[in-house]
């Protein structure tokens, strides 16, 4: 099979940084083109020896030649431009959270959909193997019955002029930018989303929240997280059980092919460690390349997309009143929707 064409919209730190040297190890992938209005295309595509820049997006969605789209723009441009890569008959991966409400849910789903192709919500963390490892020991009963759930995210945010993770009208702040991590890897965990949460945070100076802590309430069993622009950088996540617990050290973006540890602590204080290294971008790449080229079209982890969205829509709500939120099932509403258009 040859190596899927890509395009990659904008120059991005994160394109840089991590997506396109991820791209470059990647064996069923290829980036044939990036796009940028502000003039630096063609100097990323010198870097990563990118054959074709482009000024405009509007240029690579229209080359015949790309096949799928990496999209990292901020948060609130997202919806706009998975509906112009649709129309394009691009498969998409966009970066997350997807989107941040139920009606841009609805059209973009609806948008690919129409135009048959793949959607995927760019949650990389979830293709590193610890998060595999941990899978193995629940299901095989290491740890006993989960009880409880615990999350954190921060790091120390570079408040440069215009940063779009401060802006709300671009759907910026805490919970959509880290704290939706730990939305979703409690809900991976889980299989489904909570029943309720319960938030509280702070933003002293600044139109979002900066910093946020929110008790899950998955009926039985509590997940609580935290997460924030102001503290050194921190990502752990921790599942208990009744008889031991899982520690991750760098559950969410660990170092490309660096060692993240897995941590088996049991009741009767034995411990066991696991050292896992791997590109959780590269991993991506591959696995989205197969899904472009073997499947119809399709949201790809949609029952994830969808609990994520719920959940964070609920934890808006609870900062938003100061009090607990129901979650609400996205795609029931989404149909609902549907059906009065």
């Amino acid at each position: 099979m040859s190596a899927v064409r890509w395009g990659v919209l904008t120059t991005a730190r994160i394109a840089q940084d991590r997506f396109l040297p991820g791209m470059q190890k990647a064996r069923n992938a290829v980036v044939s083109a990036i796009s940028s209005p502000s003039g630096r295309a063609a100097g990323v595509a010198a870097r990563f020896d990118i054959p074709t820049a482009y000024a405009s997006h509007e240029e690579l969605l229209a080359d015949p030649n790309i096949e799928a789209v990496y999209l990292p723009f901020p948060n609130g441009l997202h919806a706009e431009w998975i509906i112009a890569a649709a129309e394009a008959g691009k498969d998409i991966l966009c970066e997350k959270p997807l989107v941040g409400s139920l009606e841009d849910y609805t059209r973009v789903v609806e948008a690919c959909d129409r135009n048959g192709v793949n959607l995927m919500e760019a949650f990389m963390y979830r293709f590193h193997p610890q998060h595999q490892k941990v899978r193995e020991f629940i299901d095989a009963g290491r740890i006993g019955q989960v009880v409880s759930m615990h999350a954190r995210f921060h790091f120390v945010m570079d408040r440069s002029p215009g940063e779009v993770r401060l802006q709300a009208g671009l759907e910026g702040g805490a919970v959509n930018d880290v704290g939706c991590y730990a939305i979703d890897i409690m809900n991976m965990v889980m299989g489904r989303s909570p029943v309720s949460v319960y938030a509280k945070g702070t933003s002293p100076t600044d139109p979002v929240e900066t910093t946020v802590a929110a008790i899950l309430d998955y009926d039985g069993v509590i997940g609580t997280f935290d997460c924030g622009f102001e503290g050194p950088m921190t990502h752990t996540f921790q599942v208990i059980g009744t008889k031991g617990h899982i520690t991750l050290d760098q559950a969410f973006d660990p170092d490309p092919g660096a060692p993240a540890r897995v941590t088996v602590s049991l009741r009767d204080g034995s411990t066991e460690g696991f050292d896992i290294a791997e590109d959780q971008f590269k991993v991506e790449i591959e696995r989205f390349s197969v899904w472009a080229r073997s499947s119809g079209h399709e949201v790809i982890h949609r029952e994830l997309t969808e609990q994520n969205l719920a959940v964070r829509l609920a934890i808006h709500e609870s900062l938003a009143t100061g009090l607990p939120r129901t979650v609400e099932k996205v795609h029931a509403v989404k149909h609902h929707l549907l059906q009065e258009q």
